[in-house]
């Protein structure tokens, strides 16, 4: 008989029905291959007891179901998802898509061919990689709203939408300013999905993450004029159409698992970019990792000037609270009762080295962004060729 790894029968005849499946379940957290292997090739028949195996059995069976939930069998919808509509529901064709395809494009300072690299430019136009390298922080930069507001929304609380093709930038608010991708043409078409998409889980999830923000953003009629009016949908596209095809995406949603569908970006609805700047700002993993630190994620400016007047007001409030920190000891030591207090003498002396301690850490953070700004506007564009700079890479 096939035993368990570590299993003795001695067990079964010393504890009772609640350690046996103690015991099992024990086992299996345990989580290693030899066993799952040796568990699915023997069979466990434990000693009979003098009491009723009914509970053993039943203990074995559910130990045995226990493993089937902890090791699902994917299924091959799940290795190769269907598009998130149905053909009746195609607005657009492969070929008419593959024709509106740029000449060139960016991709994470690259210049490239779409028509050569396809799925190249396809992650450049989908994946937000800069926000998926904070997922685990987004809760701190998400709107109190788990799902984005609609156009019209946008325009009721005077927010002006600014149009991208940064998908990383996709439902960013300013206080005044929400950053909107427009929905790419190809996301319509049923045979592109097909044969560009479903292949492709990473771009799958990303795709319907940016399709799901649009169900939002365009709720009503209201909101779909206004789209057509901002380009932010494609040509030809009717009100019809587009609920149809919704509704559609909405079902695909519900009939399966909805929430591993859609990337982790977009189970957020808008960020703010404050937050978002002070998480790349300070979170130590992208200081080395991110273009410029300094900056944050997207900067609201991007001239020295304001940068500077920015910190320099930072600087002027932490000087002001020691100044006035350092008055009140000098006029306090100026007095007899305070001047016998060795304590006081004490902590005034602790805080005059502390506040040293402290100009001289600014000095230094100061003179390291100066190397750093030095660094990106002055040798680094001496550095590159003319071919880097021109951002010409994949173009013969």
């Amino acid at each position: 008989m096939g035993l368990l790894p570590g299993y003795h029968p001695e067990h079964f005849e010393a504890k009772p029905k609640a350690g046996l499946f103690q015991d099992l379940a024990a086992w299996f957290s345990l989580g290693s291959d030899a066993w799952v292997r040796s568990l699915s090739s023997t069979t466990v028949q434990p000693p009979k007891m003098e009491t009723s195996n009914e509970p053993l059995r039943l203990e074995t069976l559910t130990a045995q179901k226990m493993l089937t939930m902890r090791k699902p069998q994917s299924s091959p919808e799940a290795l190769n998802p269907s598009p998130p509509f149905s053909r009746d529901q195609d607005i657009t064709s492969l070929e008419t898509c593959l024709a509106n395809l740029p000449a060139s494009a960016m991709a994470r300072g690259r210049s490239i061919r779409p028509a050569r690299d396809l799925r190249l430019f396809l992650q450049s136009q989908l994946e937000p990689w800069r926000i998926n390298r904070i997922d685990k922080y987004l809760w701190f930069a998400r709107d109190r709203l788990l799902q984005a507001r609609s156009l019209h929304r946008h325009a009721v609380v005077r927010r002006q939408v600014v149009l991208t093709e940064n998908p990383s930038e996709h439902l960013i608010s300013d206080y005044s300013v929400v950053f909107v991708k427009p929905l790419p043409e190809y996301l319509l078409s049923f045979d592109f999905w097909e044969h560009h998409l479903c292949c492709d889980h990473a771009l799958y999830s990303d795709a319907c993450g940016l399709l799901l923000s649009y169900t939002w953003l365009v709720a009503y009629k209201i909101d779909f004029d206004m789209a057509r009016e901002m380009r932010l949908l494609p040509e030809g596209l009717t009100w019809r159409a587009w609920t149809s095809l919704v509704a559609a995406f909405l079902d695909h949603l519900d009939a399966s698992q909805g929430r591993s569908l859609i990337g982790k970006r977009y189970r957020y609805g808008e960020l703010r970019m404050s937050r978002v700047n002070y998480i790349y700002k300070f979170v130590p993993s992208l200081w080395l990792s991110a273009d410029n630190p300094m900056r944050g994620f997207m900067p609201t400016s991007m001239w020295n000037g304001s940068f500077r007047d920015r910190n320099i007001a930072r600087l002027l409030g932490v000087f002001v609270f020691f100044s006035l920190a350092l008055s009140a000891m000098q006029v306090g030591l100026a007095t007899s009762p305070l001047a016998e207090q060795s304590a006081f003498v004490d902590a005034a002396y602790g805080f005059v080295v502390a506040s040293l301690f402290v100009v001289a850490l600014c000095a230094l953070c100061a003179l390291a962004v100066l190397a750093w700004h030095v660094r990106y506007k002055i040798i680094l564009p001496w550095s590159v060729g003319p071919k880097e700079i021109r951002g010409v890479y994949d173009i013969p």
